[in-house]
């Protein structure tokens, strides 16, 4: 299948395993340049030979540093893939999830894409076409008190990708 992402340039998030390996898999074998950003490097994304960078990010430092990475590297920013996310079960109910809890999952599930924008954007929309593409979770629309914070998190963060396309989409980012 051709995509037309020969020669495109792409930052991943989350890229080690799961979902983040599929796509970032699926880009490489469609000729794109691949950032491939993860806390930890594995074996499988190792051997599909991209550029990775590792982060952590909810290092609010991280995703500035990762463009840069991307940039000093290729040049240019063409897509942002916001993959990272987790999700914790909360067997005890909502009375058993702490504050901390509560902003750790916002850490990595919302506030890593905001801040993977706000570094990005200023790349993507001086290329004229950029793209980014937010993966998130049916929790966002179904919620589950199992995963109550993961659910407020990613509709937090469907509402946000909404909102930034309807400011940046006519600018050619969509």
């Amino acid at each position: 299948m051709n995509l037309n992402l020969s020669g495109k340039i792409v930052i991943v998030t989350g890229a080690s395993r799961g979902i983040g390996l599929a796509i970032t898999r699926a880009l490489a074998d469609e000729g794109a340049s691949v950032v491939a950003v993860s806390r930890s490097e594995s074996a499988e994304l190792t051997a599909l030979g991209v550029h990775t960078v590792t982060a952590d990010l909810t290092d609010p430092q991280a995703p500035a540093a990762i463009v840069r990475a991307a940039l000093s590297t290729f040049g240019r920013l063409d897509v942002l893939v916001n993959n990272v996310g987790a999700a914790h079960p909360r067997v005890h109910g909502f009375a058993s999830v702490t504050d901390d809890d509560w902003e750790t999952t916002f850490q990595i599930n919302f506030f890593s894409a905001v801040r993977m924008v706000r570094a990005a954007l200023p790349a993507l929309l001086e290329g004229g076409a950029g793209n980014i593409v937010t993966v998130s979770s049916v929790n966002a629309s179904l919620p589950d008190p199992l995963v109550i914070d993961y659910s407020a998190a990613k509709a937090a963060l469907a509402n946000f990708s909404k909102s930034l396309s309807k400011e940046v989409g006519a600018a050619g980012c969509g």
